[in-house]
């Protein structure tokens, strides 16, 4: 009963908004909720944070590259793997927020689209004859977080030889000019989104109607396709086979060849999920300000926001039940990746039904997994 009656509000809710207004009019929030303070600490305390983090990792994952450059010893390859480690981490902070510049450049697909296609970077490093400004399948899969994965733990199968690979009279320098490559293209990727969020910071807190393309609206449905595919889907449910028959897919385990953060970057990206939703600050960990657990509680659905922070930390709690290396959970227990992506899809249920209904905001993507 109580979902129907859900429902029937929503739908009562869009006919007068279709009644008091045409299509391109501005739709106030009927629940005198400020927007304006939600989106304010969103944007200031959580995305941009986010996202001058994200940036300093990559300068100084390009320092270290440097330093392996004109000096390729052990200690230097391994600072800039650990160096990669970090980046990575700090990516799982930023993904969420496709949205402005960062829908328009690809910059989600161009970061983080795994599996990687190593032939394609194989041919890429050899011909010397690539475009990373591409906007295909072809060019995302030959660049970003995953491509260095493969660079720097996939060439060879003791991880010890893959600095050969670099230090090779013929080739070495070929692969440290696509490293170079790829590290660059990051870096201004991802200096064109920060700019973009330090630019338009005003204008989009103050977008604080209820339309489909206000900020809040916007942002809500990228923050609920994240956790639904990038989350739940990429990093769980396509490897332990959800949708292939439970056939498992391991070298679709986000870092594939490092092995053993996959489980962190999970859990990285699940705590970003939950800051998020709750109103934590990325640099401060306490409530800077307004947040969705607010918002539903200004609304009468406090226990809704209870149900997402439990549906939450019971993901967490299997998720940190799997083995660091995805790859060996696969194979040896996948039923236990499977009653993670059972949790994580509970949260799922909560967050485009019960909390978007709250908030009077309509799915603005089609869910094409048949769950």
């Amino acid at each position: 009963m109580k979902y129907l009656y859900l429902v029937l509000i929503s739908i009562l809710f869009i006919a007068c908004s279709n009644e008091n207004g045409s299509s391109g009019d501005p739709i106030i929030p009927a629940d005198n909720f400020s927007r304006t303070n939600l989106l304010e600490n969103l944007t200031n305390n959580i995305i941009v944070p986010a996202h001058i983090n994200l940036q300093s990792k990559l300068e100084n994952l390009n320092n270290k590259l440097e330093n392996f450059t004109s000096n390729q010893t052990p200690t230097n390859f391994s600072e800039l793997r650990n160096s990669y480690v970090s980046t990575y981490v700090a990516w799982q902070s930023v993904e969420m927020f496709n949205i402005g510049k960062a829908e328009e450049i690809n910059y989600i697909k161009a970061m983080n689209t795994f599996p990687c296609n190593t032939t394609k970077i194989n041919n890429n490093i050899i011909e010397q004859v690539y475009d990373l400004n591409a906007a295909n399948w072809p060019s995302w899969t030959s660049q970003g977080l995953p491509a260095l994965d493969y660079l720097l733990y996939g060439l060879d199968t003791d991880s010890n030889l893959v600095i050969n690979n670099y230090t090779h009279p013929v080739n070495g320098n070929k692969y440290l000019d696509y490293l170079n490559s790829i590290i660059n293209q990051m870096i201004i990727n991802t200096n064109t989104v920060l700019q973009y969020w330090e630019t338009n910071t005003t204008s989009f807190i103050n977008s604080n109607t209820n339309t489909s393309t206000s900020s809040l609206n916007l942002l809500t449905n990228d923050f609920i396709y994240y956790y639904e595919k990038g989350l739940r889907a990429n990093k769980i449910g396509i490897p332990s086979g959800k949708w292939n028959n439970y056939q498992i897919y391991e070298i679709g385990v986000e870092a594939y060849y490092r092995k053993d953060i996959s489980k962190q970057l999970a859990l990285e990206a699940l705590s970003a999920c939950k800051d998020f939703f709750t109103g934590v600050g990325f640099n401060s960990n306490t409530i800077d300000g307004q947040s969705y657990v607010d918002y539903l509680t200004n609304n009468g659905d406090a226990d809704i926001s209870a149900d997402i922070i439990s549906g939450l930390d019971l993901a967490k709690d299997k998720i940190n039940n799997l083995d660091d290396n995805f790859r060996l959970q696969l194979l040896n227990d996948n039923s236990s990746m499977l009653e993670a992506y059972d949790a994580l899809q509970q949260v799922v249920v909560d967050l485009k039904t019960d909390m978007l209904i709250s908030m009077q905001i309509t799915v603005d993507y089609v869910d094409a997994d048949g769950d």
